[in-house]
């Protein structure tokens, strides 16, 4: 079954805080595999998109915010993010479930552990904070 391109959910890369397309402007259909059909449409990041996504990083790490903020101020951030990924669980869960097939049951319960990574990474400022000096 053909599923009309319009009808594709449209997604983005993110680089540099920015949601944006590949430089080529090519994307490719991401397949549902419960349905056989296609029912997103992904960018096709080539080597300019990884080069601007790698220069952006570099950035973030060493000239912006980051690179000014204390360990505590960065571990709040993870742990904001943890948060984030808390409240959009169950979306996160769904796409998880239409791109790769697996169970919703099982995405579910996996969304929820990655955001408690980003909870024990943020708490870990505590620990760098006395045993590692940067």
């Amino acid at each position: 079954m053909n599923t009309p391109k319009a009808a594709l959910s449209p997604y983005a890369m993110q680089i540099n805080g920015e949601s944006v397309q590949a430089a080529s402007q090519k994307t490719f259909e991401s397949d549902n595999p419960f349905l056989g059909q296609p029912w997103a449409l992904i960018p096709r990041g080539g080597p300019l998109d990884v080069d601007r996504a790698v220069q952006a990083a570099h950035r973030a790490f060493t000239q912006g915010a980051w690179p000014k903020m204390t360990a505590t101020q960065r571990g709040a951030l993870l742990r904001k993010l943890g948060d984030l990924i808390t409240t959009h669980a169950p979306a996160l869960a769904e796409i998880e479930v239409r791109d790769n097939g697996k169970l919703y049951a099982e995405m579910s319960a996996q969304t929820a552990y990655m955001a408690q990574w980003y909870h024990y990474f943020g708490g870990l400022q505590a620990v760098s904070l006395k045993y590692i000096q940067t």
